[in-house]
């Protein structure tokens, strides 16, 4: 690229009047040039992996260091994945890249094959990043008596090619590359985090791996209070004083529909074993074309993601908390009040509210958010997340607090096998979120991922069918006006009416249904999972409730499915979900 200099000799501008004429004159030099040291520094690696973990990126950016496995099979490879980055806002970059043997190296060229998945040279736009992989191949069986070292080299070189426009400032942010686009949407009130298994909470530095799906670690976000004590930077610990609400992103996939949930009647008997399966899940972005199947074995895009048309959505860690509230009695509120919205551990869950009041005061707490009520159908969204080789794959451990409070599980030695199961308040039955126990109660098994699915309060969602015997204090008219944020099921349904499920709903797929008596001798409808309660709405209670409550032992889960009129109980409770597009 040339340098170019452009000089102005003379702008004349003349102002007239009536009687008065004047001439302005002014002379200026413009200098324009080519910064050869800021491009010279703004293609650069920004990611570097191998398959255990052992590359490195060095200070200025330009250098990236490895070190293979040992290779001793004819075929066998090792593969470093980078990506390239060009941080200039003037110029595109023109990048070639040439891989081999160093010089001392060379007599391995018989052994080895060396190539690149990235053909040069290579156009590489303005805050562009493009990823590549360098591959090693052991062509030849190596046969020498001792073992050694090779070493190999890539030299990347970049030219700048002109832009007309100013290119978008480059920011770098982490993304997961088997999330396939459906990284964490952070946006207005929203801070990315990380938690260490200790329940720390720390600001995430978004530019470092802060969350790995394929290592069952969920990305997690906070919203702090309105007047934090201070104004926190990446990589500084937040109390748990400044934090108003927590929650886990979970990333727009499609899943291979395992069952078709077409049963209207239960068998009448109790199921020697569990059927439960493993759910098969691929992440996607919601610029793919959702996939569409309804039979078992298709692939179906979970419509919990194609209702919004997002790339994925923020579920509450904990059930919705009451502010202020010091004892069960205090959660329990009849009102909407967004103001007293908390998501955090160790709280009462706010009950004994109607559905629409729920409703309400969730969709109100963070309208840039898009925050509301959670659905049925994003609960299903969550529970088969778990189910995969991404969350903990097998039932979370129920929170039998019975004082409601919020990321308890029970202790390994209560007996959680019949119904009711133990309960209890201190720590010989439960304990909290951030230790080895609490994490059984997590969808993921580890502290990142979601609680009080299993457990606590049961959860009203937003999922109903229509019916004169509504409680849940909606209008006709409001059930039109938030029927975007409601699950809507048929009008003829029965508590056995499973075939009426959406699929993905985390219903009617988990039959067959037995019904037997439990240990109170009162008989239900078990799914085939884990026996839990498996109860269809139904006229007189056309609200779908979810999770069960501290004392339902076998019959809570993240499978269970109940109903009840909308009206306000002691143990129900709700959860937020946040939507906000990109």
């Amino acid at each position: 690229m040339k340098k170019r200099n452009i000089m102005i000799l003379m702008i004349l501008l003349v102002i007239g009047f009536a009687a008065v004429s004047t001439t302005l004159v002014i002379n200026g030099t413009l200098n324009i040039g080519y910064n050869e040291e800021n491009f010279s520094s703004s293609v650069v690696y920004t990611r570097a992996e191998t398959e255990d973990g052992t590359a490195e990126i060095n200070q200025d950016d330009k250098n990236i260091t490895f070190e293979t496995n040992k290779l001793e099979n004819v075929n066998e490879t090792a593969t470093l994945e980078f990506d390239v980055t060009n941080k200039s806002r003037n110029y595109d970059a023109s990048v070639t890249i040439k891989c081999g043997l160093k010089e001392n190296f060379e007599s391995f060229s018989e052994y080895l094959n060396i190539e690149t998945d990235i053909t040069s040279p290579f156009r590489l736009e303005s805050s562009e990043t493009k990823t590549g992989r360098l591959v090693v191949t052991l062509k030849k069986a190596y046969d020498k008596d001792l073992e050694t070292t090779a070493e190999i080299e890539c030299e990347l070189v970049a030219e700048p090619l002109e832009r007309d426009t100013l290119g978008d400032e480059y920011v770098l942010v982490y993304e997961d590359p088997i999330l396939n686009g459906a990284d964490p949407v952070i946006k207005e009130n929203l801070v990315p985090v990380t938690i260490a298994d200790n329940g720390e909470v720390t600001y995430a530095n978004t530019q470092k791996k802060w969350y790995s799906y394929e290592n069952k670690e969920w990305a997690n976000a906070v919203i702090l209070v309105d007047s934090p004590s201070k104004e926190y930077q990446e990589n500084d610990i937040i109390p748990e004083s400044d934090i108003e609400s927590y929650f886990v992103w979970i990333p727009r996939y499609k899943y291979q529909i395992f069952d078709e949930g077409n049963y209207t009647e239960a068998i009448q008997s109790k199921p020697e074993t569990s059927i439960a399966t493993e759910i098969q899940i691929e992440f996607e972005s919601n610029s793919t074309n959702p996939s569409a199947g309804s039979k078992q074995g298709e692939w179906l895009t979970h419509p919990a993601f194609t209702n919004f048309d997002v790339n994925g959505f923020w579920v509450g860690k904990f059930e919705t908390g009451y502010e202020g509230a010091t004892s069960i009695d205090t959660a329990q509120v009849n009102a909407i009040d967004s103001s007293k919205v908390i998501v955090k551990p160790n709280v009462y869950s706010w009950r004994s509210s109607t559905v629409s009041n729920m409703f309400k005061t969730a969709y109100d707490y963070e309208r840039n958010l898009d925050s509301h009520m959670m659905k049925n159908t994003e609960w299903g969204a969550v529970a088969y997340l778990s189910h995969s080789k991404y969350g903990i794959n097998t039932e979370v451990r129920i929170n039998n607090n019975s004082n409601f409070l919020t990321g308890y599980s029970a202790v390994d030695e209560t007996d959680q096998s019949i119904y009711p199961g133990e309960y209890g308040t201190d720590s010989s039955k439960t304990l909290p979120y951030n230790i080895s126990t609490g994490y059984k109660a997590s969808t993921t098994g580890n502290i990142t991922g979601i609680y009080d699915m299993s457990g606590g309060a049961w959860e009203y969602v937003g999922a109903y069918m229509p019916s004169s015997n509504d409680a849940s204090g909606f209008s006709a008219s409001e059930l039109t006006t938030y029927s975007k944020y409601l699950d809507l099921y048929p009008n003829n349904t029965t508590v056995t009416s499973w075939n009426n499920r959406i699929l993905g709903d985390a219903t009617g797929e988990m039959g067959p249904f037995y019904y037997y008596a439990d240990e109170d001798s009162k008989k239900r409808n078990h799914n085939s999972w884990y026996k839990n309660d498996s109860n269809f709405v139904e006229s007189i209670n056309p609200w779908f409730a979810r999770g069960g409550a501290y004392n339902h032992g076998i019959i809570a889960g993240q499978f269970f499915f109940g109903r009840n009129t909308g009206d306000g109980y002691i143990n129900a409770a709700f959860r937020l979900v946040l939507t906000s597009k990109i």
